[in-house]
C-alpha cells in the first residue's frame, strides 16, 4: 500500500500532514460555541391580529377565516392553526421542513397585504412573525425588594432594560407583573349628573386642554428663536384643575366630578420570587447567538448592576438555562475522556504491550482535535449532538490502528523486521480497514440527510462521526505504520517497555509478565475453545443459521411487544414549569389569594431551590405560571420526573385548579411542551366540545395519563348591552356615542391624552375611568349618562337594556375547521402505549366526519421514526454496495451484513432488561451498532479470502482464519465497550437521553461479538457452496 510505505520511508513527512490537520483543529476550537442542541430554524409564522373590544365569535369569522383562506394558497403549507379570543386573533402558519423561513413569512406578508381591504378597516395592522426557538428566554430574572410595585416597576422599565438591552448579544427583554406609572381620573357618576357632565366633554376637554405644538419660528436681524407652545400641565395632579365645562356659569372642574392620582396601570398580572413581590424579566438572546456566551455576559453584567441599584432592591436570577448546558455538555466531555482511557485499556489488556497500546491510542486524540476543524468550518457547534457524536466514536476511532497495529505486531512476532511489517502487514490489512470505515459512512450519511426535524438534529452527529472515522482511517495508514516501524522492536529484543523501565527484574517479572502470562493463558484456552466451536458449527451450518434466525426473530417480538416507544425520554434539566388556572369568572385579588396557597406547597417539595410565579401572562387574567429551578442533580434525591409527580400530587389537592407539570419548551412562539397532543376537527363546536369530554374522560383514567387538559374554555361571564335604535334615534343619540362612553368609563383603556413628565423626560398615559362602586353591576351600566345631538343629557337606560350570558371566550381552528385540542402529560408510560390507547378511545367514539390528528411530540416521532427507517434501509443498501465492490463480489457482502441483525438481539434484550425504550436515541444506537458490527465479519471474510488466495482450502481457511482474527475482533470490541461504559451508566446532567444509546450498543456488541464468530464462518460457508452448486448448474448448461 503506497501510502503506508511512503509514510514508514518519509516519517517526518507522514507526522508533519497529521500535524497540519491537528494544528487545524486546535486552532478551530476557541472559535466554536456552545450549546444544547444544533441551531435548526422551525418554519413556523405566527399573524397575530388585534380588535379592541371584539368578541371571539367575531375574531374567528371576520379575522381568523379570512386570513387562514389567503395564507392556505401558500406553497408549502403543512398546517394551519388559529386562536381567537377576546379582541385578539393569532394564527400559526407551519411550513414543511424544507421551506425557506425568511420566503415564507415574505409569502404571508403578501397575502395578507393583498386581503387587507376585507378585514375589519379598525383592527391595528396584523403582525406577522416567524417563530424562532432563540425566542425562548435564555433566562428569566426578578426585581424585587422593599419598594412599591410602581418603584420597581418604574425602575426596571427605564434604568434596567436599557442596561440589559445593552448588553451585546440581548435580544430583547419581557417583562411580567409590571404596573407603569398611569394618571388616572377617576370620575364620580352622581356629581357628573348633577354638573350635567357627559363623557364626552371630559374627553374633549382633556384633548384640547392638554397640548403642546410646535409655534413656528421668530427671526430678528441678529437671532433666531423657536416657538413652542407650552400648553401641557407641569404636575400630574394639576389635572384636578382642567375646566370640563361650565354649570350655571361656574368652571366645572375635574376635581369637581372626580379624582386624579398619580397611580400605576390597572392590576391585570403580577410576579413574585420566593414569595417576594416581583418584577419579572425574561431575556432573550439574538438569533444565531450563544447561549452560553451570552448567559455569562449576562450574568457577568448583573453582578455588576446589583452593586449600583437603589438601597432596599435586588436583581435575581429565576431560571438560567445555560446551567444545564455547561452541565450536560461538559458530562459529555467526561465521558468523552473516560471512555478514550477504557478503550485504551482494553487495547492494552490484550497487547499487553505499552508501546503497541500507545501507538495505537495516538490516533483518539488527533482524530479527535482533527474534528474540530470540520465543526467549525461548518458553523456547528459543541452540543449534545457533536459531543455525543464524539464519545460515541470513541471505539470507531481507535479500531482502525488496532487492527493495523495487532497485524504489524503478529507479524513482527513471526519474525519479519518492524519496517517489513508495517509494509507488508498494513498493505495485507488495509482491504478489510478500508471496507470497515467506509461501510460506516455508508450507514451514517443517509442519518446526516434524513428529511424531517429529526434530519436537521442529527446532520451535525452524523457529519461527525463521518468526518471522525475517516480522520481515523487517514492515521491507521499513515502514523500508525511509521510509529510502528520506529518504536517496534524484533521479536527477541531485550529491550523493556517504557513503563516498566527503572523497576527492579524480580518486580519486573512479578508486575508485569505474571500478569501478562495470566492473560495470555486465559486468551489460548479461549482460542482453544473456540476452535471447536468453529469447527461444530461449520459442521452444523444449516442448525447454527436456524438457530440464529429463531433467536433474532425472538428478539423482534421482545421489542414490538416489551420495549415502549417515545420520541425522546424524558430529560432532567433541574426546572420545570406548572401552569394553572383559576375558575374563569374570579377577580384577579381572588385568583392571587387561590393561588398563593400553590406557591408555598411547591416550595415545600425536597430539591426545589426556587419558585418563580407569574399571574396573568397572555392577556389571561385566570392563569398563573410557576417555573421551578431545582437543586444541582448531585444535591437531591428525586429526580425531576419525581418531583413533577409529588407536584401534580399537591395541586390536585386545590378544588376547582386545573393545573399541569410540564417541561420548558425549547421552540417559542407559546409552544407547549407536552407529548400529547390530539386535535380533534369538525364544523361543530357544541359537538367537537362533547366527543372532547367523553374522551377526556376516558383517556384520564388509564395508569400513568396525568395533566389531561383541554383547549375548550369555559365561557366567560359578560353583560351584552343591545341597543334600541328606534329609541336612540328619537333621542338624539346615535350607536357610536353609547359605545365610546361605555367604552371610556367601564373600561378606561381608551386612549385620550398623555402627561409629559418635564424632569424624567417620559410620557405617561392618561385613563379616565368611572369609580368602582358606579360600574359594579348592569344597572350601573344604564345610569350613565351621554349628551344627545341636541345638548341635552340622555341616560342610557332609555335607549339600551343589558342582558347576562356567556359567550366563550376562545374558539380554536385545525386547517381551516373549528377544533378541540387534547392536552396530557405522562407518568412512567411511554408515548407510543399512550397514542395506542388514545387511538382506541377515539375510534369508539368519534364519527368518520371528526376528524383527529396528533400534533407536537407525538407527530414528529411518527414521522422521525420513519426517517430513521429508510435511512437504516439506505445505509444497509450503500454497505453492501461498497462492500460488493471492494470483494469483487455479490455474496460475501451478504455474509458480512449477516452480523447486523445478529447484533440487534443484543440492543433490544439490554434495552429491556434495563427498562429503557425505543427512541430517537436508542435507535441511533442501533445505526451505529450497525456500523460497528460489520468490522467484526469483515475481518473474518477478508482474511479467509486472503488465506485462501494462498493455497489453503475453503474449510482450512475458515478454520485459521478465526482464531486469528479472534484477537483484534475481542480488542475492536472491547475498545468500543469500555469506551461506551461511561454513557451507558451515567448519572449526570442529560444523562437520560445518552443512556439508552449506550445501553443499545453494549448489548449488541455483546451478542454481535459471539454470533458473529459463531454464524458468520457457518453462513460463509454455506453460502460458498450454493454459490459453487449454481455455477456448476449454469456451466452444464452452457455445455
Amino acid at each position: 500500500m503506497w501510502i503506508a510505505d511512503t509514510s514508514v520511508k518519509r516519517p517526518v513527512f507522514a507526522t508533519m500532514v497529521i500535524l497540519a490537520l491537528v494544528v487545524l483543529g486546535v486552532v478551530s476550537y476557541p472559535g466554536i460555541g456552545v450549546d444544547l442542541f444544533p441551531k435548526v430554524d422551525f418554519p413556523i409564522v405566527t399573524i397575530t391580529t388585534t380588535l379592541k373590544g371584539a368578541s371571539p365569535e367575531v375574531m374567528d369569522v371576520d379575522v381568523a377565516d379570512k386570513i387562514e383562506a389567503a395564507v392556505n394558497t401558500i406553497n408549502g403549507v403543512k398546517t394551519i392553526t388559529s386562536t381567537s379570543t377576546e379582541s385578539v386573533s393569532r394564527t400559526v402558519v407551519e411550513f414543511v421542513l424544507e421551506r425557506d423561513i425568511d420566503l415564507a413569512v415574505q409569502d404571508v406578508r403578501e397575502k395578507i397585504s393583498a386581503i387587507r381591504n376585507k378585514l375589519p378597516d379598525d383592527i391595528d395592522e396584523p403582525r406577522i412573525e416567524k417563530v424562532d426557538p432563540d425566542s425562548t428566554p435564555i433566562l428569566f430574572m426578578n426585581l424585587s425588594g422593599d419598594k412599591s410595585i410602581r418603584d420597581l416597576s418604574t425602575y426596571a422599565d427605564e434604568v434596567l432594560k436599557e442596561q440589559l438591552q445593552r448588553i451585546n448579544g440581548v435580544g430583547a427583554v419581557n417583562f411580567y407583573g409590571l404596573r407603569l406609572r398611569q394618571v388616572r381620573i377617576w370620575l364620580d357618576a352622581a356629581q357628573m349628573q348633577a354638573y350635567q357632565i357627559a363623557p364626552s366633554d371630559v374627553v374633549m376637554a382633556l384633548k384640547r386642554e392638554n397640548v403642546e405644538l410646535p409655534g413656528g419660528r421668530i427671526e430678528t436681524g441678529t437671532k433666531e428663536y423657536t416657538v413652542r407652545i407650552k400648553g401641557e400641565f407641569a404636575q400630574a395632579l394639576d389635572f384636578a384643575d382642567l375646566i370640563v365645562s361650565y354649570y350655571n356659569g361656574a368652571p366645572v372642574r375635574i376635581r369637581d366630578i372626580g379624582r386624579v392620582e398619580d397611580g400605576t396601570e390597572e392590576r391585570r398580572s403580577l410576579a413574585r420570587f420566593n414569595g417576594i413581590p416581583a418584577i419579572g424579566m425574561g431575556i432573550q438572546k439574538q438569533s444565531g447567538t450563544n447561549t452560553v456566551e451570552i448567559a455569562n455576559r449576562i450574568k457577568a453584567e448583573v453582578e455588576k448592576i446589583n452593586k449600583t441599584l437603589p438601597p432596599g432592591m435586588k436583581l435575581n436570577i429565576a431560571m438560567d438555562q445555560s446551567i444545564f448546558i455547561v452541565r450536560s455538555i461538559s458530562e459529555v466531555q467526561h465521558h468523552l475522556i473516560l471512555g478514550s482511557l477504557f478503550a485504551v485499556l482494553a487495547v492494552f489488556l490484550f497487547l499487553r504491550n505499552l508501546r503497541t497500546t500507545l501507538i495505537s491510542a495516538v490516533a483518539l486524540p488527533v482524530s479527535i482535535i482533527s474534528t474540530f476543524a470540520l465543526i467549525n468550518a461548518f458553523h456547528f457547534t459543541f452540543n449534545n449532538m457533536t459531543m455525543l457524536a464524539l464519545s460515541l466514536s470513541v471505539g470507531l476511532l481507535i479500531d482502525d490502528a488496532i487492527i493495523v497495529i495487532e497485524n504489524i505486531y503478529r507479524h513482527i512476532e513471526e519474525g519479519m523486521t518492524p519496517v517489513e511489517a508495517a509494509k507488508f502487514a498494513t498493505s495485507e490489512i488495509g482491504l478489510a480497514v478500508m471496507a470497515t470505515t467506509f461501510a460506516i459512512v455508508a450507514i451514517f450519511l443517509p442519518v446526516a440527510f434524513m428529511k424531517g426535524l429529526i434530519g436537521r438534529f442529527f446532520l451535525q452527529f452524523a457529519l461527525t462521526i463521518v468526518f471522525a472515522v475517516l480522520v481515523s482511517l487517514l492515521v491507521s495508514f499513515t502514523l500508525s505504520p511509521m510509529m510502528a516501524s520506529i518504536f517496534l522492536k524484533p521479536r527477541g529484543s531485550s529491550t523493556n517497555p517504557p513503563a516498566l523501565a527503572g523497576v527492579p527484574s524480580a518486580a519486573r517479572r512479578s508486575f508485569g509478565n505474571r500478569a501478562g502470562d495470566f492473560l495470555e493463558r486465559i486468551y489460548k484456552r479461549l482460542e482453544t475453545f473456540y476452535r471447536a466451536v468453529l469447527a461444530w458449527s461449520l459442521r452444523f451450518r444449516k442448525t447454527v443459521l436456524v438457530g440464529a434466525l429463531v433467536v433474532f426473530i425472538t428478539s423482534l417480538l421482545v421489542a414490538w411487544l416489551g420495549l415502549g416507544k417515545e420520541f425522546v425520554p424524558p430529560e432532567d434539566q433541574g426546572n420545570f414549569i406548572v401552569r394553572m388556572e383559576a375558575p374563569i369568572d374570579y377577580s384577579v385579588d381572588q385568583i392571587e389569594r387561590y393561588f398563593s396557597q400553590t406557591e408555598r406547597m411547591m416550595k415545600d417539595i425536597p430539591g426545589v431551590k426556587s419558585v418563580f410565579y407569574v399571574q396573568g401572562y397572555g392577556g389571561y387574567t385566570n392563569r398563573g405560571l410557576m417555573m421551578i429551578g431545582l437543586k444541582p442533580k448531585s444535591e437531591r434525591n428525586y429526580s425531576q420526573e419525581d418531583i413533577k409527580k409529588i407536584a401534580r400530587m399537591k395541586l390536585n389537592r386545590i378544588p376547582g385548579i386545573k393545573a399541569s407539570a410540564e417541561d420548558l419548551s425549547l421552540v417559542g412562539g407559546g409552544i407547549r411542551n407536552v407529548p400529547i397532543q390530539y386535535s380533534i376537527r369538525g364544523q361543530d363546536l357544541q359537538t367537537l366540545q362533547h366527543y372532547a369530554k367523553q374522551i377526556t374522560d376516558e383517556f384520564a383514567k388509564l395508569p400513568g395519563i396525568v395533566d389531561v387538559d383541554t383547549s375548550l374554555e369555559v365561557g366567560k361571564p359578560e353583560f351584552k348591552v343591545f341597543i334600541d335604535r328606534d329609541k336612540a334615534a328619537a333621542l338624539g343619540v346615535d350607536v357610536a356615542t353609547v359605545a365610546e362612553a361605555i367604552n371610556l368609563l367601564v373600561s378606561g383603556e381608551l386612549d385620550i391624552t398623555k402627561y409629559k413628565d418635564e424632569v424624567k423626560g417620559k410620557r405617561y398615559d392618561v385613563r379616565v375611568r368611572l369609580n368602582a362602586e358606579d360600574r359594579s353591576s348592569k344597572d350601573s351600566l344604564q345610569r350613565i349618562y351621554v349628551r344627545a345631538r341636541d345638548g341635552k343629557l340622555i341616560e342610557l337606560g332609555n335607549v339600551v337594556h343589558v342582558e347576562e350570558g356567556t359567550g366563550p371566550s376562545v374558539i380554536n381552528r385545525v386547517d381551516r375547521q373549528r377544533a378541540v385540542t387534547i392536552f396530557a402529560s405522562l407518568e412512567a408510560k411511554p408515548l407510543g402505549q399512550a397514542q395506542s390507547e388514545l387511538d382506541a378511545i377515539a375510534a369508539r367514539i368519534l364519527p368518520p366526519d371528526y376528524v383527529p390528528k396528533y400534533q407536537g411530540m407525538a407527530e414528529v416521532m411518527q414521522e422521525s421514526f420513519g426517517f430513521l427507517l429508510f435511512a437504516l434501509l439506505l445505509g444497509v443498501v450503500m454497505a453492501y454496495m461498497i462492500l460488493a465492490a471492494q470483494f469483487e463480489s455479490f455474496i460475501h457482502p451478504v455474509t458480512i451484513l449477516l452480523s447486523m441483525p445478529l447484533s440487534f438481539i443484543g440492543a433490544f434484550g439490554a434495552l429491556f432488561l434495563t427498562g429503557k425504550t425505543l427512541n430517537i436515541f436508542s435507535m441511533i444506537g442501533l445505526i451505529l451498532l450497525m456500523g460497528l458490527v460489520k468490522k467484526n465479519a469483515i475481518l473474518l471474510v477478508d482474511y479467509t479470502n486472503v488465506l485462501r488466495e494462498r493455497g489453503l482450502s475453503r474449510r482450512d481457511a475458515i478454520l485459521q482464519a478465526g482464531p486469528v482474527r479472534m484477537r483484534p475482533i475481542l480488542m475492536t470490541t472491547f475498545a468500543m465497550i469500555f469506551g461506551m461504559l461511561p454513557i451507558a451508566f451515567a448519572v449526570g446532567e442529560g444523562a437520560e437521553t445518552r443512556a439508552p444509546m449506550g445501553i443499545a450498543v453494549i448489548g449488541g456488541l455483546l451478542t454481535s461479538l459471539i454470533l458473529t464468530l459463531v454464524v458468520v464462518p457457518a453462513a460463509y460457508d454455506l453460502f460458498d457452496d450454493w454459490q459453487q452448486y449454481f455455477q456448476r448448474r449454469r456451466s452444464k448448461k452452457t455445455v
